[in-house]
């Protein structure tokens, strides 16, 4: 085990399945609703680092994900993947499988699935001839008239009901990321003005959220004295 290795640590509760030599629990950052990860756990740097035992137990409980993923979201797919060092993306270095629920209409088009990690170098056949950037999420009110300011063409809809409340849960989790990778002030904004939209959806007043905050704080405190809690002893 490598003491500063997130992955490593993760134990208890938060594995959802293991086997001996692997584990498996959801990714704090999940990419859909029931994204997990499948770690072996012996640190292993990447892939080509773990041995072939691992492989086959990483292997075993991606099948057994897939049935409890199955069973508690009804996912309509799935995307199965891994990074492999810094220029493929990979962020953690231990090795980790994505195991990701798609679920239909979770984007407009998902035609080419991992393939759209970068533009092809050899034109993927069927693909749109025209060029068009599609996000099929939420976003601040002015974005449309901006982009027409600027020559192009917004398609949008407004979205209603569940469609909204899942918009602006998805757009939080974006923002979260964003203000993870960057640790930029400007996305910490970005997380708020998320929040307020989420409560205004849910008829709670912001003056109460902040009421509801101070007094949480009151009680258990906050944040000030960066206190981890390693664990609890009987």
């Amino acid at each position: 085990m490598e003491e500063r290795c997130v992955f490593c640590q993760i134990a208890g509760k938060a594995i959802i399945c293991e086997n001996d030599l692997a584990k498996a629990f959801y990714d704090i950052f999940p990419v859909n609703e029931g994204h997990t990860l499948v770690v072996p756990k012996r640190h292993a740097a990447t892939l080509f680092d773990a041995t072939p035992a691992e492989l086959a137990a990483v292997n075993e409980l991606i099948f057994q994900v897939k049935e409890l993923l199955d069973e508690k979201y009804q996912p309509a797919g799935y995307n199965v993947g891994v990074n492999v060092g810094e220029a493929a993306g990979q962020s953690v270095f231990h090795f980790h499988v994505h195991v990701i629920p798609r679920y239909v209409g979770d984007v407009d088009n998902p035609r080419g699935g991992i393939r759209k990690v970068k533009k092809n170098v050899v034109p993927y056949p069927l693909a749109e001839e025209k060029e068009e950037h599609v996000y099929n999420k939420l976003v601040r009110d002015r974005i449309p008239e901006l982009i027409e300011q600027a020559g192009k063409v917004a398609v949008c809809h407004i979205a209603e009901g569940e469609e909204y409340t899942l918009a602006l849960r998805e757009k939080l989790w974006e923002e979260v990321r964003e203000f993870s990778a960057t640790a930029k002030a400007e996305e910490l904004a970005d997380i708020l003005e998320v929040l307020k939209g989420i409560a205004a959806n849910q008829g709670v007043g912001w003056e109460e959220i902040v009421k509801l905050a101070n007094a949480k704080a009151a009680e258990r405190g906050g944040f000030s004295k960066r206190i981890i809690l390693e664990r609890v002893e009987e």
